[in-house]
């Protein structure tokens, strides 16, 4: 193995090392579109990790809007965490790809 092809695989590997799978995981979201409208739902988290997390979800959230996460809404101690969404991608199934940035 290259150099080139090993620095891929660190790289690769130091990903996987930080992303928690949370397949399936309910949390809560809520934010404000565009104008003004609240919004507060339940949906799937697909990925979480140090800088961001990712969920699928019906419908479309505009990039750069700040959402609140809720994991573990029934827990006492679970707070809202702040997110920004710097990706909406439209999936074959209809729905949406969201990717977030923590705040």
């Amino acid at each position: 193995m290259n150099e080139t092809n090993l620095d891929e695989l660190e790289n690769i590997e130091r990903r996987q090392n930080f992303r928690i799978d949370m397949e399936r995981e309910l949390v809560n979201i809520s934010w404000h579109d565009n104008e003004g409208q609240a919004h507060k739902l339940q949906c799937s988290c697909e990925d979480f990790s140090k800088g961001g997390l990712r969920i699928e979800h019906d419908y479309a959230i505009a990039v750069d809007t700040i959402v609140e996460f809720k994991f573990q809404a029934d827990h006492p101690e679970s707070r809202y965490i702040p997110a920004k969404v710097v990706r909406c991608i439209e999936l074959k199934n209809g729905k949406f790809s969201l990717g977030f940035k923590m705040a």
